[in-house]
């Protein structure tokens, strides 16, 4: 309700790009530790093994679940975060929530976490999830 249409390119666009940037601070800051923890474990960037190092930036789903099961899990439990989050801040929805909402919605993504974590690693945001895997 009041987002134009026409700014959703520039928003995603906004949110990848933020994404991408904090990754490579992030490995900008840490990448002496991250080769030391490399050398140190025998580890070859771009193996399986590197998901492990990797996983620090980007999520990535359990092995025995497929590309379309992981996606599945992902829509799902991000339908459910933000239907939550829109009943509970719907003034019109009669719900009796006042200022235990933020302390609901933060209870729900605990939740969802040790539900589905194991799973996809629950990114619940695709930008927060594409962004660094480009830089990476």
């Amino acid at each position: 309700a009041g987002f134009e249409g026409r700014k959703l390119p520039f928003y995603i666009t906004a949110q990848v790009a933020g994404a991408f940037c904090a990754a490579a601070l992030v490995y900008t800051l840490y990448s002496s530790l991250f080769i030391e923890f490399e050398q140190a474990q025998n580890i070859v960037r771009g193996s399986q093994d590197s998901l492990a190092l990797a996983s620090v930036f980007s999520t990535y789903p359990h092995p025995a679940l497929s590309v379309g099961q992981a996606f599945l899990v992902e829509v799902v439990i991000t339908a459910i975060l933000m239907a939550v989050i829109m009943a509970l801040t719907d003034d019109g929805n009669g719900l009796p929530r006042g200022p235990l909402a933020p302390l609901l919605i933060g209870l729900l993504i605990a939740v969802i976490g040790s539900a589905m974590g194991p799973l996809t690693g629950f990114a619940m945001n695709p930008a927060r999830d594409f962004g660094p895997k480009l830089m990476t």
